[in-house]
């Protein structure tokens, strides 16, 4: 579907919505809880990516998720960003894509983290 020298973007092969697209980045990153401060700027381009595929598609992003399953829930240990635009397949498969979930982080609340951790990094 998409590839640069940075990341790699296609359908899911179970899609859980609509549209369900994995962006992938081609830098190995274990998962969420291995993201690093120094990652903060691809994970700003991956979203971009992300949202303008979303528009493309005719989705609008506000109402479409993006985010990440947290370990041990995921499945694949190389980080991947579910963007997912209309409806879902299932009430029970939204769940797993829900904000606040134990096992999936928004992409914007890990954006968050990474600019908490650079600023206690700066402020030291």
């Amino acid at each position: 579907m998409l590839e640069d020298n940075e990341m790699v973007a296609f359908y899911d092969i179970n899609p859980a919505a609509q549209t369900h697209i994995l962006i992938i980045p081609k830098e190995h990153i274990i998962s969420v809880k291995t993201v690093q401060i120094s990652d903060y700027d691809l994970l700003l381009r991956i979203k971009a990516k992300a949202l303008d595929l979303l528009k493309t598609l005719g989705h609008d992003p506000e109402t479409s998720r993006l985010g990440f399953h947290i370990p041990p829930f995921n499945t694949v240990n190389h980080l991947h960003l579910h963007v997912l635009g209309g409806s879902f397949e299932s009430a029970a498969t939204s769940v797993k894509y829900e904000k606040g979930r134990k096992w999936y982080m928004e992409l914007s609340e890990l954006l968050v983290e990474l600019e908490q951790r650079r600023s206690l990094v700066e402020h030291s």
